[in-house]
C-alpha cells in the first residue's frame, strides 16, 4: 500500500468513525481541510462518493458503507505486517487495541498500564472499556478480556484467571434491615440484581448443607457493576459481586460481607483473540501482562 492511499484510508476511516469532521480532526490531531483533501482523493482514485456531507454530520452511502469493512481490514492488516517485521528484529510497536468492562479495565488493567508502558514504551494502548461483548472484527480489536458466559464462536478464548464472587451490603443498610445467616433470607430483603449476569435473579450458593439457589427480587436493576457498587455504598440493598471491588480498605468500614461460610459459582476470566492475532507479538505479551496482574489480585490466575 503507497503512502498516499494510506493515509486517505486512515482520513476516510477517520471520519466514517467519528460521524464528523470536526470530531474526526480532534481525534487524529489533523485538520479539517485536510482530512477533505484526503476524502476527496480516496473517492476521485474509486470513482465514486463514499460519504455525504452536511453541516453537522457525514452519512454513507451504499458504497461507503461497503467500502468501510474493507478500509478498516486493509489498515489493520497494514498495521500488522509493519509491527510483525518490528516484532520480527525483537521491537514491539504500533496500536494495541483491548476491549474490557468498565469495571476490568478501571481496577485491574489500567492500575498496571504504568509497568507495561515502562517496559514497551513504542506500544500506543487504545483501551476500549464497555460493558457490551466487542466485536472483535468489526472494532478492530486485538484482544477482549470477558468475564460473562462466551457464546460459540471462530475466536481464541485462553482462560487466564477465576473471579470469586461475595454478597455485600452497606454496614447502615444492615443495620437498619437485619443481617442474612442463610440464603433463603435474602427473600425478605432488597436484593440489587445486576442484568448482565446469565440468570440475574437466581443466585446459586454452595454450604454446609449443599447447594441452594434462591429467587431474589429487589427494586434496582442495574447494567454495569461499577452502578452495583455505587448502590451498594448508598444502602439501597444487597448485591453479589466480584470480591476484587472491594479491596480498598477505605471501603471495609463501609461495607460487610454476608454468607461468608457460603461460595458462589466463580467465574472465568478469558482473554478473546480472532486467529489472526494468535501470533501477534503485542497480543501474547499483553496477554501475558494481564495474567501476571491478575496473579498479584484477589483473583485466581490459572497456570499456563
Amino acid at each position: 500500500m503507497n503512502n498516499g492511499l494510506h493515509e486517505h484510508l486512515k482520513a476516510f476511516v477517520a471520519i466514517a468513525e467519528a460521524g464528523t469532521f470536526t470530531a474526526a480532526s480532534i481525534a487524529t490531531g489533523i485538520g479539517q481541510a485536510t482530512l477533505s483533501r484526503q476524502l476527496a482523493a480516496l473517492e476521485k482514485h474509486l470513482g465514486c462518493r463514499l460519504l455525504n456531507r452536511s453541516t453537522r454530520a457525514v452519512t454513507f452511502t451504499d458504497q461507503g458503507e461497503i467500502y468501510l469493512r474493507h478500509a478498516q481490514q486493509m489498515l489493520q492488516l497494514n498495521d500488522e505486517a509493519e509491527a510483525a517485521i518490528q516484532e520480527s528484529a525483537g521491537r514491539l510497536r504500533g496500536t494495541l487495541r483491548v476491549a474490557c468492562s468498565n469495571a476490568f479495565g478501571r481496577k485491574l488493567l489500567i492500575p498496571s498500564l504504568e509497568q507495561w508502558q515502562e517496559q514497551h514504551p513504542n506500544i500506543h494502548i487504545e483501551l476500549l472499556l464497555s460493558d457490551r461483548v466487542a466485536h472483535l472484527i468489526e472494532d478492530r480489536v486485538n484482544v477482549a478480556f470477558r468475564l460473562a458466559p462466551l457464546e460459540e464462536s471462530t475466536l481464541i478464548a485462553r482462560p487466564i484467571g477465576t473471579s470469586r464472587r461475595i454478597v455485600v451490603a452497606s454496614r447502615e443498610y444492615i443495620k437498619r434491615h437485619g443481617t442474612v445467616r442463610e440464603p433463603s433470607q435474602l427473600q425478605r430483603h432488597q436484593c440489587i440484581v445486576f442484568s448482565g449476569a446469565e440468570r440475574p435473579r437466581d443466585w446459586t450458593f454452595t454450604g454446609p448443607k449443599g447447594e441452594t439457589r434462591v429467587r431474589v427480587s429487589g427494586r434496582l436493576t442495574l447494567s454495569t457493576v461499577d452502578a452495583l457498587q455505587d448502590a451498594v455504598l448508598a444502602g439501597l440493598g444487597i448485591a453479589m459481586m466480584p470480591a476484587w471491588f472491594w479491596t480498598d480498605a477505605s471501603l471495609k468500614n463501609k461495607i460487610a460481607q454476608l454468607l461468608p461460610e457460603y461460595t458462589l459459582p466463580e467465574q472465568t476470566i478469558h482473554a478473546l483473540t480472532s486467529a489472526r492475532h494468535k501470533g501477534n507479538g503485542k497480543v501474547a505479551r499483553f496477554i501475558e501482562h494481564v495474567s501476571e496482574v491478575l496473579k498479584g489480585s484477589p483473583i485466581t490466575a490459572l497456570a499456563r
